[in-house]
């Protein structure tokens, strides 16, 4: 299959699209991950060709840095991986207090904070992938010791959403088989896979969980209360 970014872009809006229909009370927090998510599509020049080699739509990467592919796999993921906490535990995200003021100065904020950890930790030689989800975790983290209570379930979501993740990987591996042994770069800190899924791939995933759940939580000053009656 030549265009295999695109499936797989395909097969992460899905766990999304299920969350956006059985839970309307996460639609407002999906839609503020979504756009919190957008550019960090504009990163694939920092994964493209290094950590993998993927056929673009139009062959964008190449021309402009990403692809489509990437707005619908950020897109995707920032859902599945800002809820999937919610979904599981069963609790619904509510205003900690007041309005935050400019929330979306802050989102602008956390990007470029994780960009400059990614432009040290590439300077010094870590591998963007390794690099990434360092930013992702890290500033996370950081903005966690403002806001303690966010702590269990940035963890719990990300384990969440790393098992979302794999499972997603588990069925285009099948779709497409060999495609990991083919499309992805050997790994240089995390040599193996499971159940044929790259490691990386599924550190990747549980960083990007840990991130989803506790940025738009702290920006957009929400907190995780249990959900009660029906959606």
């Amino acid at each position: 299959m030549r265009h295999e970014f695109l499936l797989l872009s395909l097969l992460f809006l899905l766990p999304g699209a299920g969350f956006w229909l059985a839970r309307p009370d996460l639609r407002p927090l999906m839609r503020r991950t979504v756009g919190l998510s957008l550019p960090f599509a504009t990163t694939e020049w920092l994964f493209y060709p290094e950590y993998w080699t993927p056929h673009f739509l139009f062959g964008l990467a190449d021309r402009i840095g990403f692809g489509i592919e990437d707005v619908l796999f950020v897109s995707g993921l920032g859902a599945f991986a800002s809820t999937a906490y919610a979904v599981v535990f069963r609790r619904t995200p509510m205003p900690r207090g007041a309005p935050v003021s400019r929330p979306w100065l802050r989102v602008a904020g956390v990007f470029a904070l994780a960009m400059a950890v990614v432009a040290v930790l590439l300077a010094v030689g870590v591998p963007i992938l390794y690099a990434s989800v360092v930013a992702m975790v890290g500033v996370s983290a950081g903005l966690l010791l403002a806001r303690p209570d966010l702590v269990v379930p940035s963890v719990l979501g990300a384990w969440v959403s790393a098992v979302i993740y794999l499972m997603l990987c588990l069925v285009f591996g099948a779709l497409v088989p060999g495609v990991f042994e083919r499309t992805w770069r050997p790994s240089l800190l995390l040599p193996g896979t499971l159940l044929g899924v790259p490691l990386d791939e599924v550190l990747y995933g549980l960083g990007a969980g840990f991130g989803a759940t506790a940025v738009p939580a702290w920006a957009f000053g929400l907190r995780f209360v249990p959900r009660t009656g029906s959606p």
